[in-house]
C-alpha cells in the first residue's frame, strides 16, 4: 500500500522532547514501513523517518512561534495538504492528522485526488468542529477517534473506528530500580491538575517529581500558581525529559500521577508509564478509564481524598502484570494495524463509490444519445417494456407460470 502521512508541523517528527501528537505520528509511519508499505511522510525540515520525506516548513510552528488559531495556521497546511495531493509521490491513501479548521474542506474540495482518512488528536466537540466534520463528510473523508470518549463528543460524525495510541514495544522498558517518589509527566497547564497533583502527594506524605514543560500560552499560570507552590511543596521540578530518561523516571516512580480535569482524548503518558511497569493513579475524565484498568494498571478515582487512599494500595499491583498489559493492548504494531484495516475499508470503498459514478455517467451519455435518435429511444423502450414483463413472468409462483404456459396461443394465419 502507498500511504501519505499529513502530520502536524508544531514539532519535527519525531519531536526532540515535548510533543505527543507528532510521537505517535512517528510511530505510525515506521511501523507501517517495517510491515511493508510505501509512506511518505509531509511534516517539518529536521524530521526523521525510515520511509520518504517530504518537508513542508522550514522549522517548526514552535521554534517560530506559530500558534494554533486559524489564520496561523491556513497558510503552511494549506500548501501542505496541496504537496499531498500534487502527484510528487503517488498515494493510495493520504492520513492527516491535523486539527480540523474551517478552510480544509474548502480546500480539500478542490484538490483531493485519493481516499483521505482524519485523526484529530485534540478534542473534537468545540471550535465549530462538528460542523467541520459535516463538511469532510460531504466530501467523503471519514474520522478516526483516539479513545470512546473522544468519539462520544461529536456521536454523529464520520466515524470510521476507533483506535487507541500504542508504542514501539521496546521502546520504555522497566528497569530494575526501588520506587521512591511520585511521577508527574508531561504538561504544566491547568487541565493536566498540576495542582492537584502537588496537593494529593503532600497529603499522602510523598515526593512528588515533574517532568514537564511549559508552554508559552501557559507561562502566566506557571508563574502565579505553580511556581510558588512548588516553592512551598516537597516538589523536585525537573522541567521536560527526552525520551531517553522517561524509562528511568517512571520505573523508578511509586506510581504515575494524572489528575486530569477536561476530556483528555488519550493520554499517551497513561501507556508509557504501563510499559515500564508503573501503575497510574488518575481522575475519572476522558479517555482514563479506557485505558486504566482499575484494580489492575491503575487506579480510576473521583477526588483527591480517593486518590490519596489509592497510592496506599498501589505496592500491591503486580508491575510486571502492568507491563504485560501494556504488550498486549498498546504497542505501535497494534496501533499500526487498525489504521491498515481503515486504510483498505476506506480505499475499497472510494472504490466502489468511482464505479458507480462511473456507471452513472456512462448511463447518462447512452440516454443522451437516445434521446437524440428517437427511433432507437422507442426500440430501447420496447426491449426495455419487453424485459420488464418476462422478469415478471419468471417471479410469478411456478403454477401461475404453468397456468399461463397452457393458454391457447392466438396463431395469426399466413
Amino acid at each position: 500500500m502507498r500511504i501519505a502521512i499529513v502530520a502536524p508541523l508544531f514539532e519535527c517528527v519525531p519531536p526532540r522532547q515535548y510533543g505527543g501528537t507528532e510521537r505517535v505520528v512517528y510511530f505510525i509511519v515506521e511501523e507501517l514501513v517495517r510491515l511493508g508499505h510505501t509512506v511518505t511522510l509531509y511534516a517539518t525540515s529536521g524530521s526523521k523517518t525510515s520511509g520518504q520525506l517530504i518537508e513542508c516548513w522550514n522549522g517548526t510552528f514552535r521554534e517560530h512561534g506559530v500558534g494554533n488559531d486559524v489564520e496561523d495556521t491556513r497558510d503552511p497546511y494549506t500548501a501542505q495538504l496541496k504537496l499531498a495531493m500534487s502527484g510528487i509521490a503517488t498515494h493510495d491513501i493520504v492520513h492527516i492528522h491535523h486539527s480540523a479548521h474551517p478552510y480544509h474542506p474548502t480546500v480539500l474540495e478542490s484538490i483531493q485526488t485519493v481516499p483521505i482518512v482524519w485523526t484529530d488528536h485534540n478534542t473534537v466537540h468545540n471550535d465549530d468542529k462538528p460542523r467541520i466534520f459535516k463538511s469532510l463528510a460531504k466530501l467523503n473523508i471519514g474520522l478516526t477517534a483516539l479513545s470512546e470518549s473522544h468519539r462520544s463528543t461529536v456521536p454523529d460524525a464520520k466515524w470510521l473506528t476507533t483506535i487507541h495510541h500504542g508504542l514501539p514495544v521496546n521502546m520504555l522498558t522497566p528497569l530494575r530500580v526501588t520506587p521512591i517518589y511520585l511521577a508527574f509527566l508531561g504538561r504544566i497547564a491547568p487541565e493536566k491538575g498540576i495542582t492537584t497533583a502537588v496537593r494529593i502527594s503532600e497529603a499522602g506524605g510523598f515526593e512528588l517529581k515533574v517532568a514537564a514543560k511549559v508552554d508559552t500560552a501557559d507561562q502566566a499560570f506557571y508563574e502565579k500558581e505553580v511556581k510558588p507552590l512548588f516553592a512551598a511543596s516537597k516538589v523536585d521540578f525537573i522541567g521536560e525529559i527526552s525520551e531517553a530518561e522517561k524509562g528511568p523516571f517512571l520505573s523508578a516512580a511509586i506510581a504515575l500521577i494524572f489528575p486530569i480535569c477536561w476530556l483528555e482524548p488519550f493520554g499517551l503518558v497513561m501507556i508509557e508509564a504501563m510499559a515500564c511497569g508503573c501503575p497510574i493513579v488518575a481522575f475519572r475524565k476522558g479517555s482514563v478509564p479506557e485505558i486504566v484498568e482499575d484494580g489492575l494498571t491503575g487506579f480510576v478515582v473521583d477526588t483527591e481524598e480517593e486518590a490519596i487512599e489509592a497510592l496506599r494500595h498501589v505496592g500491591r499491583l503486580d508491575r510486571t502484570r502492568i507491563r504485560q498489559r501494556f504488550e498486549e493492548r498498546f504497542t505501535s504494531t497494534i496501533m499500526a494495524k487498525k489504521y491498515m484495516d481503515v486504510y483498505e475499508r476506506t480505499i475499497k470503498e472510494a472504490n466502489a463509490l468511482q464505479k458507480a459514478k462511473e456507471l452513472e455517467r456512462v448511463n447518462a451519455i447512452e440516454e443522451a444519445s437516445l434521446h437524440k435518435r428517437p427511433g432507437l429511444l422507442s426500440a430501447s423502450r420496447r426491449s426495455s417494456s419487453f424485459q420488464d414483463s418476462f422478469s415478471q413472468h419468471l417471479h410469478q409462483p411456478y403454477a401461475a407460470r404453468k397456468m399461463i404456459s397452457m393458454i391457447p396461443l392466438k396463431v395469426q394465419p399466413n
